[in-house]
């Protein structure tokens, strides 16, 4: 059924694009996929079911990065908006300068903040991002459900990279709660600072980096986890399905329906030179419960349904804005 309804979804849009260019004043929007893996064209079709669904009569052409250094595939001009979805598509707008207007979508944070440092900062090219972490308001409310009692949280950052600790560190501090970290470099061994780490926390919250970072880390955090008995809080199905309490993370389709409206708000804002977010975290999110690490722990904490509506109150009654905290904002 749902490929039914994929194709569906695609042959509408392909009519919508077609009758476009009589309602639509601009010129539309290219997707850049990172490549044709089933991940990066689950966020275009995020995005095209969100322009639809929204009644856009924006045009909307997608290729691959391969296509394109190919040359099986040639990028429009006087596009209105180039949508990058991935790292790799990402990185190769920014360095290759191939648009002036870039929209970066579904890529960690650390990974876009490699991508654009420099000593002015974001590139004027780069009009907006959807990252794939999670807020930290949001990462240590679920801490608190889970582990009500808990006081002292713990994680590792990657110190060779741009990192999110300092807003850990603040959203923990306002909730009374102690943020336990440290920094590791990729060629360091990373056991005897987790051991410390764990021995010392109630919860562990693994916050993503570059891959090799996390799959070199990752199988220590799981299986002091078990020695310790102490929950963790994981960023993907994946880790949950390892050995993780539970995760909290954005699908592919999540990330591109976010993605989508933000692209409309941000086609709306353009000629009104209003103020605009840079970086921003995706405002819609999944959870993955591992029912026999719960069992395990003796812990009672509902299943994903209720967990999510409980942060959704909380959530609402502390964060006006649901995407999180805002990193960057500038003048246009």
């Amino acid at each position: 059924m749902s490929v039914v309804i994929y194709s569906v979804q695609r042959v509408l849009a392909l009519l919508l694009l077609l009758c476009a260019p009589l309602l639509y004043a601009g010129n539309g929007i290219v997707l850049l996929l990172s490549s044709d893996a089933l991940p990066y064209r689950e966020v275009e079709q995020g995005i095209r079911a969100t322009l639809f669904e929204q009644q856009s009569a924006i045009p909307i052409a997608s290729l691959t990065l391969d296509s394109l250094l190919s040359e099986e595939a040639v990028l429009p001009d006087d596009i209105d908006v180039l949508v990058t979805i991935g790292t790799r598509a990402t990185r190769y707008a920014l360095q290759e300068n191939i648009s002036d207007t870039i929209y970066s979508s579904f890529i960690t944070a650390s990974g876009l903040l490699r991508e654009i440092t420099t000593e002015k900062g974001f590139p004027d090219a780069l009009k907006g991002a959807v990252v794939l972490d999670q807020p930290a308001e949001r990462v240590i409310l679920l801490a608190k459900l889970i582990s009500p009692q808990a006081t002292r949280l713990g994680t590792v950052v990657n110190a060779s990279a741009p990192n999110r600790l300092s807003e850990f560190k603040r959203v923990a501090q306002r909730r009374g709660l102690k943020l336990i970290a440290a920094s590791l470099f990729e060629e360091s061994n990373p056991i005897a600072d987790l051991k410390k780490i764990f021995a010392k926390s109630d919860v562990f919250l693994v916050i993503p980096d570059k891959a090799n970072f996390n799959s070199k880390i990752a199988k220590w955090i799981l299986f002091l986890s078990y020695r310790h008995r102490v929950p963790v809080i994981g960023y993907s199905k994946k880790y949950t399905d390892a050995g993780a309490l539970i995760s909290i993370f954005s699908s592919p389709l999540e990330v591109g329906r976010d993605t989508g409206e933000r692209l409309l708000s941000y086609l709306s804002l353009k000629s009104q030179k209003a103020p605009m977010v840079r970086l921003q975290y995706p405002r819609y999110f999944s959870l993955s419960i591992n029912d026999k690490v719960v069992e395990s722990l003796g812990l009672t904490i509902g299943n994903e349904a209720q967990l999510k509506e409980r942060m959704r109150q909380q959530l609402s009654a502390s964060v006006r804005d649901e995407s999180g905290l805002v990193l960057e904002v500038v003048e246009q």
